[in-house]
């Protein structure tokens, strides 16, 4: 039999494909989109009356009903009822919105609004020592002056699944100062240290918060001021359902003898 040597050899077939590159094959790319790592559930509560921890995830969405009453010495309380959204914009963004409504003397009245943004220096939690965050915060106020605030602030992990939180805080008068209701600048300086343990899994974590600094408390003059007090955080996951507490008593003549948050959140 006759055997053509000089042909071109044909390459082997394999599986119906043919075993060399081929001409002409495309050019494909892979792009893998990894999801982002979800911060641990116990940041995205809202831990402690008030002392700020981190941020929430994008996406994520806070209803949330604050009540602030402030036991005085010698005056009636300040009752400040407080309706407000948390939303989760970016990686490194979270935008808070509030209504707020004063009572005093029996009176029900608009006090002003809170418009509050968080930047976090890192994109994920625990990326950065202390998980630094900037906090600025706008207050417009009804017949008052506005008010503005600056914190950073800081926290992590404690042992036995316990988390600390600290803000360096400045808050003041920025507007309005010849208005007839004016308090003239009414600074306050400070910074707020807390820490929270579980007790019940997950439904049930308690702590306690610490506040110092100085206040004018509406004076021309700074006071030194201290609180300190309980905290407790109660959830129900399947709901997203949360309720924080704090009880922060004064330390100094000029604090309030008591000053008492309520918040309950929904989270979604």
């Amino acid at each position: 039999m006759a055997i053509a040597l000089g042909a071109p050899a044909l390459a082997q077939e394999a599986g119906g494909y043919s075993a060399g590159p081929g001409l002409g094959a495309p050019d494909y790319q892979t792009t893998v989109n990894a999801p982002r790592l979800k911060s641990p559930t116990y940041t995205q509560d809202r831990l402690f009356g008030s002392t700020r921890f981190w941020k929430l995830d994008p996406g994520r969405y806070e209803v949330e009903v604050w009540w602030d009453e402030k036991f005085k010495r010698d005056e009636p309380n300040e009752s400040l009822l407080k309706l407000e959204i948390e939303i989760g914009l970016t990686p490194h963004i979270q935008l808070d919105i509030y209504q707020n409504f004063i009572i005093s003397e029996g009176q029900f009245d608009v006090e002003g609004n809170q418009i509050e943004l968080r930047y976090a220096f890192a994109s994920q939690y625990n990326e950065i020592p202390w998980n630094p965050v900037l906090y600025l915060e706008w207050h417009p106020r009804k017949q008052a002056q506005d008010r503005a605030e600056v914190r950073l602030l800081m926290g992590g992990d404690l042992p036995f699944a316990g988390v600390w939180a600290a803000n360096v805080f400045a808050e003041g008068n920025v507007d309005y100062f010849k208005a007839s209701y004016a308090e003239g600048f009414d600074g306050e300086f400070g910074a707020t240290a807390s820490a929270s343990f579980p007790v019940v899994g997950d439904w049930l974590r308690l702590g306690a918060e610490v506040q110092g600094g100085v206040d004018q408390h509406g004076s021309p003059r700074f006071y030194a001021s201290g609180l300190l007090g309980p905290n407790v955080l109660l959830t129900y996951r399947p709901a997203g359902l949360k309720l924080t507490a704090t009880a922060l008593f004064g330390l100094f003549p000029e604090d309030p003898v008591c000053r008492l948050f309520v918040i309950a959140g929904w989270q979604f």
